[in-house]
Order: C-alpha cells, then structure tokens, then sequence
C-alpha cells in the first residue's frame, strides 16, 4: 500500500478572470519508508503539489491518498517543512521544538523530555536554552527539522528545506539528512531544484515539465546506501545527473570523464 498516491490531480487558479492551469494530471506514488525527490522548473507548481498533500489546498479535480485511503481532511496527516525555519524568535530551540507536541495536548513535561532525547540524534546538544537568533543557517534548520519530526508524523514533506543554505552548509545537512533518514526510515517527499541533492538524498527522482506541470519522468537512483559524500563523483552518479540534467532541460548534457 503506497504511503502518497497522487491519481490525476490537476490544479488551476483563477486569476483577473482567466483560468491558470498549474498542475495537468500528475500522478506517482510514494512507498513506505521510500524518499522521493520531485524536480522542476521554477513555477512549475512543486510547492503547490506539497500543498495539496498536506492539505492546505484542494485539487481541482483528481485524488490523493494517504496510507490507501482518501481522507475528507488531509491536514495533520503529514508533517510539513518549509524552506525558512519559521522558529519563533521568542521560544528557545527546545520551546520551538515542542510545539506540534504542545499542539496535540502533550503535557509540557512529557514534551521536554521527548524533544531532549534527540538533541544528540539532531546535533543539538548545548543549544537547547539558546534562541534562534544565536544559532547558525545550519543549526536553525535542524531545530526546525526536529520539530517537524516531534510532530508524529510518518510521511514528511520537505520543502526546499536547504535552499537558503551556503554551498558547504547545504552540503553537511544532506549527509546529515541522509544519516537521519538511514535510522528513522520515514517516508519524505522533497522538493528541491539542486539535482544534486535530489540524487544523493534520494530513491526516486521524479521530474515535472514546466507549468502546468505533467510528470516527465522518474529516475530509479540504485546508489548504494548509506550513501557517501564522495559519491557525487563517481561514474554512476555522474551519468545520473546528466540523465535528469537531459530530462529538465531536454538537452543532451556531455559527461565527464573521470581521471
């Protein structure tokens, strides 16, 4: 039974009285425990797929279930990350941390508690009493990323989390996710643009067409896990990224040789 499965969801807005179609039949399903990477163009409607998912929105027309069945509701079934933090400046890591947990009734206690026994799992460990604004990109991103996964929730959606990050702080956090990923086995559904990431991080590679975005093409990424920064270089991996390089862009992308 698959986790996602999205059946020919399309989505379209009205806008100065004209109709803009968004998404055009896309449909894919994401297994337990797998982790999906979706790439496309800017404006294709990746954020809006995420959207509908979690159930902030609706689908014009189409389907999507969770866990086999199609719920009236979608909200609070899915855990959801955005690119920013969105910590609250006034709460410390651990206070921003505990909010879903706080949300659904558990005792404040009981929150702590359950929050501090991943600091070390999450690299926080000393930072529980500091507030955001001390922290790093880095650091704010995976208080973020804890409170995301206090929430309960099996299936997590990711929003570019690491899109605003620095070329070396994006490159730590997605070995990090990849561990975390490794011991937690949730299911994650990522949008990222960064091909790079979207093959490192994940098993599928699903690519959407510009807008209204139609499922191009998915790409089985067979990489060996755990998965290891050196990687990125290898033969393989290399004529992957030209694969969805070619699949973007429609383009034939030249491969380099290694030495």
């Amino acid at each position: 039974m698959p986790a996602v499965e999205v059946k020919g969801v399309r989505k379209a807005y009205a806008l100065n009285g004209r109709v803009v179609p968004v998404l055009d039949s896309v449909s894919f399903s994401v297994g337990p425990g797998e982790f999906v990477a979706i790439l496309g163009p800017s404006g294709c409607g990746k954020s809006t797929l995420l959207n509908l998912i979690a159930g902030l929105e609706e689908p014009s027309a189409g389907t999507i279930a969770i866990q086999g069945a199609v719920p009236r509701k979608r909200t609070g079934l899915c855990a959801y990350m955005h690119q920013k933090d969105l910590l609250l400046p006034w709460r410390t890591v651990l206070d921003n941390a505990i909010l879903p947990l706080e949300v659904q009734g558990v005792p404040r206690k009981a929150a702590r508690e359950r929050a501090l026994a991943l600091m070390d799992v999450f690299g926080l460990r000393g930072f529980e009493h500091a507030y955001p604004f001390t922290l790093s990109g880095g650091m704010r991103q995976r208080a973020a990323f804890l409170r995301t996964v206090l929430a309960g929730k099996s299936i997590v959606l990711l929003d570019e989390p690491f899109g605003a990050l620095d070329a070396l702080t994006r490159a730590s956090l997605q070995d990090w996710l990849a561990s975390l990923w490794e011991a937690l086995r949730l299911t994650v559904l990522l949008v990222t643009h960064d091909v790079e990431e979207a093959l490192f991080l994940a098993d599928r590679v699903l690519v959407l067409t510009p807008r209204p975005a139609r499922v191009r093409g998915v790409v089985p990424v067979s990489l060996p896990r755990p998965r290891q920064r050196e990687m990125v270089t290898s033969p393989p991996f290399v004529r992957l990224k030209a694969e969805v390089f070619q699949m973007l862009t429609g383009t034939q992308v030249a491969q380099e040789a290694p030495p």
